[in-house]
């Protein structure tokens, strides 16, 4: 079985580090290297990680966000997978083993999921209630975590092909992640900073012809501060990124093909978003400054996207339909 690297972005998670990392080190298969970046944490997170001899901890002087966090952890290592994982996200035992046995047998899986179930206090014990059985997309350049916020039903429990993996927790093949970089091993972009850029990563990789497995078997129970069905009560902060990343999400992907194939469903959330930036949810309105400031870099990556894309936009269109969200494993 191939040896897993696990990156942990660290942004003031002192309640839930340890609960975290007791289920990294309960793993079956055990972790080459964990490594902590610390985001400037202020809530005694430094000072938790201080001393952890199993840890490889980077501590930066300001928030440069998770994309970058994440970056940083993947560079340090060389095992063939990398597990992205959130400091308030703890593992069942056999999480590792489970996961990357099953990821293993597809050679074109280039990120795998888990079932994350909720988790309530520091400890993270597991709810009833679903976080994510993987990422979804749809026709307006939405994604959403399926199940999410939901009791847990049959088809949740079998394994499947899915749009992507949360970063929350997400499997990912050392080899994928190097195809779909942008110069010096930019895995995740860096300009979302934080939100929506694991809906990036997902769709690059689709692009280039490589799939996300959803296997139920792999459990782990994940607390989520900022929840999606919480919508305009999230923070200011967590709107505001995630208006602005919407556009930097299409910029990048969203080709004249899938564009077509999913017209006008986009169109009219993109004038949804932007009429109630101007209206309801203004403060948020930051957030399309932001993204038109950027347009011209993010067309460009957008243009060098598709140039390299092996798989057309109307194949990726197709997992927007409702009944091709997920599709069928065959075993």
């Amino acid at each position: 079985m191939s040896t897993v690297d696990v990156v942990i972005v660290v942004h003031n998670h002192a309640a839930t580090l340890a609960a975290t990392l007791e289920g990294l080190a309960a793993q079956t298969l055990s972790p080459a290297r964990v490594v902590v970046i610390d985001n400037a944490s202020d809530d005694g997170s430094r000072a938790f990680l201080a001393g952890r001899q199993e840890l490889e901890v980077i501590s930066w002087d300001h928030n440069r966000g998770f994309a970058a966090g994440v970056n940083a952890g993947i560079r340090l290592g060389a095992s063939p997978w990398v597990l992205s994982l959130n400091p308030d996200c703890r593992l069942s035992p056999d999480f590792l083993a489970a996961l990357v046995t099953a990821a293993e047998r597809q050679p074109r899986t280039g990120s795998a999921c888990g079932l994350l179930i909720r988790a309530k206090g520091d400890a993270l014990e597991p709810t009833s209630i679903v976080d994510s059985a993987g990422m979804l997309a749809s026709a307006s350049g939405r994604h959403h975590d399926r199940g999410a916020g939901r009791a847990l039903w049959p088809a949740l429990e079998q394994p499947a092909w899915v749009f992507g993996a949360t970063g929350a927790c997400a499997l990912l093949r050392r080899t994928a992640l190097a195809d779909v970089a942008y110069a010096d091993g930019e895995v995740f972009d860096e300009g979302f900073f934080a939100y929506r850029e694991d809906a990036d990563l997902a769709w690059r990789l689709q692009r280039r012809g490589w799939q996300c497995l959803y296997w139920p078997q792999a459990r782990a129970f994940h607390a989520r501060g900022q929840r999606p069905e919480a919508g305009r009560r999230r923070l200011a902060a967590s709107n505001h990124h995630s208006v602005r990343n919407r556009f930097l999400l299409l910029w990048s992907n969203a080709d004249w093909r899938w564009r077509l194939a999913c017209f006008p469903w986009w169109a009219v959330r993109d004038a949804v978003v932007v009429g109630a930036c101007a209206t309801v949810e203004r403060r948020s309105w930051k957030g399309i400054v932001e993204a038109w400031q950027r347009r011209a870099f993010q067309r460009q990556r957008g243009a060098g996207n598709t140039r390299r894309a092996s798989v057309t936009g109307w194949q990726v269109a197709s997992w927007c339909l409702p009944w091709r969200r997920v599709r069928k494993l065959e075993r």
